[in-house]
């Protein structure tokens, strides 16, 4: 693929959902990639352009909600908009964590899951790095949620033209492409939501991608995540911080051709 294809706006309920979706091979394999806090459908394009026209492709922008039960009832209705039965998931940070508990609710739906740079638990990743108390996080203004998150990645190191650009990218989603109302929207949809529960599917069909130099997850909330599903297959890259799918692009998308099977 020489571009993306163009973004879609679909309605679930009174939810809209922002959709950029590849057209994959006919019987082939079929991806929801989920975005991080600050990223939008766009986020994942490298992988798209390499891979979807070998794997259908459905790249999202969320709407705005902070419910993360509400928000996989609802990603389960885009599905349906889409004729989509069954598919595999991949999520970064939230939407590794969006991707578990979807699964939670919806087993039936998923073939693989692809958990990068997440977790499972919000309350051990509050105590870790001592964040801020959910009602504290929920009496904060939509501003205030905006700067916190922007002014995070402003502080990252360039330390090469990669990294540059991945904090041009992320600063202008959490600017101009999300809303402050949307930013709150979706920190406490992690930060607000129960544990994920156990899932019934197999750590065969389960891989996780972190990075050791991941500069927003401690180690112990990483593990955890590896913890959670013996037999799944782990890559922990030895970096790529919080966006290997930007910063180890190469690695990231073996990892997708692996899980799904199309190496």
């Amino acid at each position: 693929m020489k571009k993306l294809p163009p973004v879609q706006t679909i309605k679930v309920g009174a939810l809209v959902w922002r959709v950029i979706e590849t057209p994959g091979k006919k019987n082939g394999p079929v991806l929801f990639m989920l975005p991080g806090t600050l990223g939008t459908a766009a986020i994942f394009e490298a992988a798209m352009l390499e891979l979807g026209t070998r794997i259908r492709m459905v790249s999202v922008t969320y709407p705005m909600i902070e419910d993360i039960h509400r928000l996989a009832d609802s990603l389960a209705g885009l599905m349906d908009k889409l004729g989509i039965a069954r598919a595999s998931l991949v999520g970064s940070s939230l939407g590794g964590f969006l991707a578990q508990h979807f699964a939670a609710r919806h087993a039936e739906r998923v073939d693989k899951l692809i958990l990068g740079n997440t977790l499972c638990d919000p309350n051990l990743t509050r105590r870790v790095v001592n964040r801020m108390p959910v009602d504290a996080l929920r009496a904060q203004s939509a501003q205030a949620h905006r700067d916190m998150v922007v002014n995070s990645v402003r502080s990252w190191p360039e330390t090469d033209p990669l990294a540059k650009r991945l904090k041009t990218i992320l600063i202008d989603s959490g600017t101009r492409l999300l809303s402050a109302r949307a930013m709150k929207a979706r920190v406490l949809a992690v930060q607000a939501a129960p544990a994920v529960p156990p899932l019934a599917i197999g750590g065969e069909r389960i891989t996780i991608i972190d990075c050791e130099d991941d500069p927003l997850l401690p180690r112990v909330v990483q593990d955890d995540v590896v913890r959670r599903y013996p037999g799944a297959r782990h890559v922990r890259l030895s970096s790529g911080g919080h966006y290997p799918n930007i910063l180890r692009t190469r690695d990231y998308n073996a990892t997708l051709r692996q899980a799904l099977g199309v190496d």
